[in-house]
């Protein structure tokens, strides 16, 4: 489906906000204004969407990107724009609205359901944001798939295959690696894993930090890193990044990009496929790493492996491409354009929804991305659901009072494969209010936590003795209330 403005099908997800908060550009025509108004033109919301302020990540996020991100109601992050403050989950459903509408165009009829992509590692909180967002664009979220199983399913739907697969998703701001199996159509997840926080934004990034110590040493200053520069830098390294897909050598030339000693200075450089590999090496080497871990959980060997699908914009360095082929032994598939492959699977998907669809269906079956467990005892955590369970699944758990008469109990949520507080995210705490009054260690409240084929959380509480259902709140944290 073509997008207005765009001539294409692809758009980034981009918006630039014009002289306030009611005027604004997405798309290419946003993606241009990075440079020039780079405290306005929102970008990679995806790396913090149903985040919380508080996280490391968000942290080091907020170091290298140059709008502002605020602390909202719930350690929540909020865009800063022209004084006003935005959720990521609005941002995000400022690009839902647009494909909308383009959709929408296309077919000539009004479009309400909607089947949402995300990276395979997204947590519970991100989950309900990215529904969220639909939500704000008008759409009933019939289902959120993870992006590497949408790409099997591109790959092998209508095929009869008898495969083992793996989906190396490279995209522009996350890194998700998934093992399937893949019967006809069925389509069974083994293991997945990745990270938020590695993508195509960090190679630009890493070309920038080259910049950046290269003008140090060559000019003899310190440089000030402020926002403008950044956006130069980071426009020249996306060019870079592209143009050596299918050149051995770029030149850089960046006008008066620096004033020393009252003059402003030319930076110059050429930068060669080489020079540019060893640049980019340790990211690219993390996500090997991570191949590694992911293949282990689903416990095969690098031989049982049939074929690997390269998915992302990433996947189209040709590093990337020789890497993956190296530690795999064999070439990757490239037979769907990497861009496309998750939308095409998202797509066969939503058709199968559909009522009135008479064809074999696929079968997902997917698997938890990260464990799940409560507080227990001092630094411990009583893991409740294990990482790679098959979905949907549904545990239960016991809780009692601790002391005579207790009306309230808090449960803390934590994700993470560690068995330690200290190690894992705290995602959210769980409120059982108005407890009949029982001596302590009598009450018995019966907890179950549900996760459905979205990777949803749901919880309900009955007390054991009396059957009543019990009220409780889920106050998942990075989320406003």
């Amino acid at each position: 489906i073509p997008i207005p403005e765009e001539n294409s099908v692809i758009m980034p997800s981009v918006v630039s906000f014009i002289n306030g908060t009611s005027e604004y550009l997405i798309g290419k025509s946003a993606k241009k204004r990075r440079v020039d108004f780079p405290l306005t033109t929102i970008h990679s919301i995806k790396r913090i969407i149903g985040r919380k302020f508080s996280d490391k990540e968000t942290q080091a996020y907020i170091s290298k990107f140059p709008y502002t991100i605020a602390k909202g109601e719930n350690d929540s992050i909020l865009v800063s724009v022209f004084g006003h403050f935005f959720t990521p989950q609005q941002i995000s459903s400022f690009f839902l609205k647009k494909v909308k509408a383009a959709a929408m165009e296309f077919v000539g009829q009004e479009i309400n359901d909607a089947v949402i992509t995300v990276p395979a590692n997204y947590n519970e909180a991100q989950r309900r944001a990215t529904q969220e967002a639909g939500k704000l664009a008008g759409l009933n979220v019939l289902r959120i798939v993870n992006e590497p199983t949408a790409a099997a399913l591109a790959y092998g739907f209508g095929n009869n295959l008898s495969e083992k697969i793996v989906v190396f998703d490279f995209g522009g701001g996350t890194f998700d690696v998934t093992v399937l199996e893949v019967k006809d159509n069925f389509f069974e997840v083994l293991s997945t894993g990745g990270d938020s926080f590695l993508g195509g934004d960090d190679i630009d990034n890493a070309l920038v930090q080259f910049f950046i110590v290269d003008m140090e040493t060559n000019f003899g200053v310190t440089i000030n890193y402020d926002e403008s520069l950044y956006g130069i830098l980071t426009a020249e390294a996306e060019r870079i990044k592209i143009q050596l897909s299918t050149t051995n050598e770029v030149k850089v030339v960046i006008k008066n990009i620096l004033e020393i000693n009252g003059k402003l200075a030319t930076y110059e450089r050429v930068i060669d496929k080489k020079l540019f590999e060893e640049i980019i090496s340790p990211i690219v080497e993390s996500t090997i790493n991570i191949c590694s871990k992911v293949i282990s959980h689903a416990h095969l060997k690098l031989n049982e492996i049939d074929a690997i699908v390269l998915v992302g914009g990433s996947t189209k360095v040709p590093f990337v491409q020789k890497r993956v082929e190296e530690y795999f032994g064999k070439l990757p598939f490239l037979g769907i354009e990497t861009e496309l492959v998750i939308s095409m699977g998202a797509s066969i998907l939503g058709n199968s929804l559909k009522s009135d669809y008479n064809e074999e269906s696929p079968v997902l079956l997917d698997v938890v991305p990260a464990s799940l467990g409560v507080g227990s005892i001092g630094d411990y955590v009583e893991i409740i659901v294990d990482k790679n369970e098959p979905l949907p699944i549904e545990r239960t758990n016991i809780f009692t009072n601790a002391y005579d008469n207790q009306d309230t109990v808090k449960v803390e949520i934590f994700q993470g494969e560690k068995r330690k507080r200290s190690s894992s995210r705290l995602i959210g705490e769980l409120i059982l209010s108005d407890l009949r009054k029982a001596k302590r260690g009598e009450l018995k409240i019966e907890v179950k936590f549900e996760i459905d084929t979205n990777g949803v959380m749901d919880i309900s509480a009955i007390d054991s003795d009396t059957g009543k259902l019990q009220k409780l709140e889920l106050n998942i944290l990075g989320l406003e209330q």
